[in-house]
């Protein structure tokens, strides 16, 4: 059920005298969400964000709605918000407001708001008018800083899957977007049904941070806008997109279905449905997926035995296949290891589909490509001139590019022409692109306006067109991770970063928002002891398996020693009822998680972190999710991960209960409704 928003603002045009002379009040209220104002000598102060059920997500009234960082050429910096601005003026129609603030500096800051009939979101909007010398690097815009611990005991966050945190003090969530971290643009603020929505509706993906914090009296938010600088001072700055308030009903879910109806309006979102995007066939029917590591000769027979026993539509994600170390050297990957290209052919004679592994995003300092290629010249870099340095597990410093550079665009699109028609891939896997996060680039030498705005994504957009173009017929592109920006122009996307954490509840926030839209493969990473310990890696690719993606990405070495039998045999099984729910699981709208009762144990288990530590879980031995297909008809996916039967009864809404029993270490498909 849709929300109402309406606007009723009981103001007129105020003076500055008028307003500390008499108080005014203004609110949004339809009967379904009030969002109420106060106006006194204390200026502007929002007073209540609540539900029709009169729950405030609010803990106490905040006047501190906006904040600007200012900066003049010389590196000055001055700070403004709506705590030490006078207000001046407010106005209002039935449908929409406007706030105006003026600072001593003579800055003038206006906020306005519109609600249309019928949704169940408030849009907001900030624009301030600089005093010459000045230019906006930073708008802190929304500011929340108190959310009530009554109605905002939990967050969903579009870490990874999605993520769903308990707001507990010291929680603390900080994501740049784009990034794994924030694949998307909202959050998620709720207690039972209703949820408080938090949106940027930015169709131009510019850089951001979200900041949540949780301590005694509440929980904070706030989202920090990092434009590009303008290259005259002075003049308007306007934030480029609206931010986004509203209740919804159905927690992460309701949020995320707010969200998907904005999204698919977007460029990213416009990509079409999986079943009518140009993806390659080959890639639409693989169901398994499996990693392999080194040169041919070392994975010639395992792979042989694999696809043999497994006996479905797999695909091979193939590392180390250079002869310089992982991780480093970047970008000189050729020479390959010897036999490379004839183990692409042997591989792809067997059935399976290869893709190697390029980065898209790093390059080594001491690399050819960074010292004899010019790419130190296109090096993202900080205010101070420096690259952007990461260390992984090879030790190496590696410094990020910077996507607008056509020299590393070019960089990139000859490695996937060599790859495809020399060495005959099946298609590439090009590295954090959809993983790691923005930085915001001061190189002057650029063809972008230094420190952040759209840049980032703008670049890799025109860098991905450019590779695309050197990719022949029925070959494809994946990345790591799920920014959502490029999901249009991946043919699919690794996830495995989702946190593993007995603190966290990962959720299926990513296909809430993009099922049906692009392909997933992967959950988490599989750790060394979760195929030793079983219970970590059956419930891992049993979450796999309800979220819809495609099954696996597991060394295949680990998987088909003789002591794996069990878990190979699961991986098996849910790999072939995936091939019989294409319609659902690929093609189709994910319409939530489902409560599994009657014969449903938990069990609780210990298993390592990915990198380092460990995590413990108690879950259910069977999951289960609802999909709807594009013809309307409706089913409910299980996965048992014990080595047992079990019967079970669900309940999918209205629908009537159904009892199923689900084989061991296996997985069905419920059709509960029938197609129109």
């Amino acid at each position: 059920m849709m929300l109402c928003i309406a606007l009723l603002l009981m103001l007129v045009v105020l003076s500055t005298h008028s307003i500390a002379a008499t108080p005014a009040w203004s609110e949004f209220d339809p009967g379904q969400v009030k969002i109420a104002f106060d106006m006194s000598e204390r200026g502007l102060v929002l007073t209540e964000i609540s539900s029709n059920e009169g729950k405030d997500f609010l803990a106490k009234p905040t006047g501190l709605l906006w904040r600007l960082a200012l900066v003049t050429d010389d590196g000055s910096i001055n700070e403004i918000d709506s705590t030490n601005a006078a207000l001046t003026g407010a106005e209002s129609t039935v449908a929409q407001g406007k706030f105006t603030w003026q600072t001593k500096d003579n800055t003038e800051v206006t906020v306005s708001i519109r609600s249309p009939e019928g949704s169940p979101l408030s849009y907001w909007s900030i624009k301030a008018k600089l005093p010459d010398g000045w230019k906006v690097s930073r708008c802190d815009f929304h500011i929340l800083p108190t959310l009530s611990k009554e109605t905002s005991r939990k967050m969903a966050a579009s870490f990874g899957w999605g993520v769903e945190y308990e707001l507990n003090p010291g929680m603390g969530y900080e994501a740049t977007y784009p990034s794994m971290i924030s694949a998307m643009q909202f959050v998620a603020f709720y207690d039972k049904q209703e949820a408080l929505y938090v949106g940027t509706h930015d169709p131009k993906a510019n850089f951001k941070v979200y900041s949540v914090k949780t301590d005694e009296d509440g929980t904070s938010y706030t989202c920090q806008n990092w434009p590009g600088l303008a290259d005259k001072s002075g003049g308007e700055y306007k934030l480029p997109y609206e931010a986004v308030i509203g209740v919804v009903n159905g927690r992460w879910y309701g949020a995320a279905q707010v969200y998907r109806e904005w999204a698919l309006t977007t460029p990213w979102g416009k990509g079409g449905p999986v079943s009518k995007r140009p993806i390659p066939q080959w890639l639409k029917d693989t169901d398994l997926w499996l990693r392999v590591e080194f040169g041919y000769e070392g994975i010639a027979e395992i792979c042989k035995s694999a696809r043999k026993y497994f006996d479905v539509p797999t695909s091979l994600h193939w590392y180390k296949w250079h002869e310089i170390p992982y991780d480093t050297l970047y970008p000189d990957y050729f020479p390959t290891r010897p036999g490379f290209a004839e183990g692409v052919k042997e591989l792809q004679e067997q059935g399976f589909h290869v893709m190697p592994y390029i980065n898209g995003r790093i390059v080594d300092p001491n690399s050819k490509g960074w010292n004899e290629e010019g790419l130190s010249k296109s090096a993202a870099r900080k205010e101070n001139g420096e690259p952007y340095t990461e260390v992984y597990g090879s030790q190496v410093p590696l410094n990020s590019m910077c996507p607008s550079s056509t020299t590393w665009h070019d960089k990139v699109s000859y490695l996937v022409e060599r790859l495809t028609h020399e060495c005959g891939v099946d298609g590439v896997y090009i590295d954090q692109i959809g993983c790691a996060w923005a930085y915001r680039c001061y190189d002057k030498n650029h063809d972008h306006l230094p420190g952040g705005g759209s840049f980032w994504v703008d670049g890799y957009r025109a860098l991905l067109d450019k590779a695309r173009k050197k990719l022949p017929a029925g070959r494809m592109f994946t990345t790591e991770e799920n920014i959502e920006c490029f999901i249009d122009q991946f043919d699919a996307l690794l996830l495995v970063n989702t946190p593993c954490e007995s603190w966290l509840n990962v959720i299926p926030l990513f296909p809430a928002v993009y099922s049906g839209r692009t392909i997933n493969f992967g959950f988490q990473y599989i750790g060394k002891e979760d195929i030793e310990r079983s219970t970590p890696f059956r419930v891992k690719m049993a979450k796999e398996f309800i979220y819809g993606a495609q099954i696996g990405w597991v060394l295949a070495e680990s998987l088909m020693k003789p002591e794996a039998e069990k878990e190979r045999d699961f991986v098996r099984n849910l790999a072939r009822c995936r091939g019989g729910a294409h319609k659902y699981l690929l093609e189709g709208r994910l319409l939530g998680l489902i409560d599994v009762v009657g014969d449903n144990p938990r069990v609780k288990f210990t298993a390592p972190k990915p990198f380092g530590g460990e995590y413990t879980l108690d879950v259910p031995v069977v999951f289960a999710s609802a999909w709807e297909a594009e013809d309307g008809s409706i089913a409910v996916v299980l996965a048992n991960i014990a080595d047992e039967a079990h019967s079970v009864e669900f309940t999918y809404k209205d629908h009537k209960s159904r009892k199923v029993t689900v084989p061991a270490r296996n997985g069905v498909v419920v059709e509960i409704k029938s197609k129109g």
